[in-house]
């Protein structure tokens, strides 16, 4: 019985269930009923009243045993309990939409999400400039790459195109020495030797222009080669060798006006050769004329005359050089490291005591180690990142004469630093020096120069 009347778990009939079975009371009436059930109208109402009293499950008993008019009583009861609930859900719901009313865990959730959504826009409006300028600047950076790249590309291929077109011939004929085949081979002290074909010649210069003007209208002086290296590159092995020259070697100069008209040759001191020229190009050349004198007519291809002023532009270009001074002189203490600045670099590789006969060998020596130390740190930075050479070279420009071009210069960079170029090997010519009517003069040997030439440009020939 309590199971039968337990239906919806609340003490209620369910309401379909209720309106089924009063429809069938109300027709067939409740006498009938309980006559068939085999009960009268007195045990039903005592059953009913029993039941009611016994259980809050008793409407159940009424449902199923109570007469018509009881049965439709509680029903109609049952009904209209289930009714106002689903009218109040129905209101409820109503005012939910009319009135957008929502629970407050669900309002909070919302309002969060709200939140973050406005949050997320405004990151996004702030961030959007951003972004674009920082695209674009990835895009500018990459296409700068590829610019780059390809320049140094392009210059590679007319460097080499014109650094092949250069001159391969040896020495030229003399007392020392036996040549063949325009100096291609050469025979010396019973031994052969050829001509190292892949190498090319580089005159380097330093140039003090302070002293400008003419000479009686006659001589130029356009000033001095005080510096004099002649760099020999094989550009398929990447091995280099500076040979030194002296700036008061005694060698024949060719003399020019100042219109440029020939004069003569007089026997001087070579840094005087740059003084009669122009001060550019024809300068630079006269002072190569000298230099393939002294070396026996081995070619210089090209050159690379720097101005004084062009120093300390340099130097700090690659951020300082660092040297350890050699000699007390100046504001230098031998034996101090110091960082180079400025006019501080000039200043180093420039100062010499005028009353020593050996200043300039002292000088030199401090030049040499400046070109090192200059080289090495350059060459760092070119090997990380190749626009340092065009960068270089373009830096030089205003303060330099030069016919190598851009596209060469990056040709020969690119080839021989990877090769691990060496900066170190210098050498210098044999001589002595010797105090003149008014300066300095240096006299060198040419037996000692003829086989520093054999030493730098040729190989030997092995039988």
């Amino acid at each position: 019985m309590n199971t039968q009347n337990d239906v919806d778990g609340f003490g209620t009939v369910n309401g379909e269930e209720k309106k089924e079975n009063t429809k069938s009371s109300t027709a067939a009436g409740s006498r009938p009923e309980a006559a068939r059930r085999g009960t009268s109208d007195e045990e039903h109402r005592r059953g009913g009243s029993s039941s009611h009293g016994n259980s809050t499950n008793g409407s159940s008993h009424r449902h199923s045993g109570s007469g018509g008019s009881s049965s439709r009583s509680h029903s109609g009861s049952g009904h209209s309990s289930h009714s106002n609930e689903g009218k109040s859900s129905s209101d409820m719901d109503r005012l939910v939409k009319k009135y957008q009313v929502v629970p407050e865990s669900e309002t909070d959730d919302n309002n969060n999400s709200t939140q973050a959504k406005r949050r997320h826009r405004r990151l996004r409006k702030r961030r959007g400039p951003v972004a674009k300028v920082l695209h674009m600047l990835a895009a500018v950076l990459l296409v700068l790459l590829i610019s780059g790249v390809a320049a140094v590309i392009t210059l590679n291929r007319i460097g080499k195109k014109s650094i092949g077109s250069g001159e391969s011939v040896g020495i030229s004929n003399n007392d020392y020495a036996a040549t063949y085949d325009e100096g291609r081979t050469v025979e010396y002290n019973g031994k052969k030797y050829a001509l190292n074909q892949n190498l090319i010649t580089i005159a380097l210069m330093g140039v003090d222009k302070e002293t400008l003007g003419t000479n009686e209208g006659v001589i130029g002086t356009a000033g001095q080669a005080d510096t004099i290296l002649v760099a020999a590159l094989d550009f398929k092995t990447g091995d280099l060798t500076f040979i030194s020259i002296p700036r008061d070697l005694m060698v024949e100069v060719n003399l020019y006006t100042v219109s440029g008209a020939y004069v003569g040759v007089e026997k001087m001191q070579i840094c005087l050769a740059y003084a009669y020229g122009n001060g550019t190009n024809t300068s630079c050349e006269n002072v190569i004329t000298s230099i393939e004198r002294v070396l026996y007519g081995i070619p210089v291809n090209f050159y690379a005359a720097l101005d004084l002023e062009g120093i300390s532009v340099l130097n700090d270009a690659i951020d300082g050089v660092t040297v350890t001074a050699l000699e007390t002189i100046g504001n230098f203490k031998e034996g101090e490291t110091v960082t180079l600045y400025g006019d501080k670099a000039v200043s180093y590789v420039r100062a010499r005591n005028q009353h020593d006969i050996n200043a300039d060998t002292y000088r030199r020596a401090r030049q040499i180690q400046y070109i090192k130390a200059f080289a090495k740190k350059a060459t760092k930075y070119a090997l990380n990142n190749f626009s340092v050479i065009p960068n270089l070279y373009s830096t030089a420009s205003a303060y330099s004469h030069t016919n190598l071009t851009l596209s060469m210069a990056t040709y020969l960079a690119t080839t021989v630093l990877p090769k691990g170029v060496s900066f170190d090997n210098f050498v210098s010519l044999k001589g002595e020096m010797k105090m003149g009517e008014n300066f300095a003069e240096f006299y060198y040997d040419e037996h000692a120069a003829l086989e520093t030439v054999l030493d730098v440009f040729y190989k030997p020939i092995e039988e």
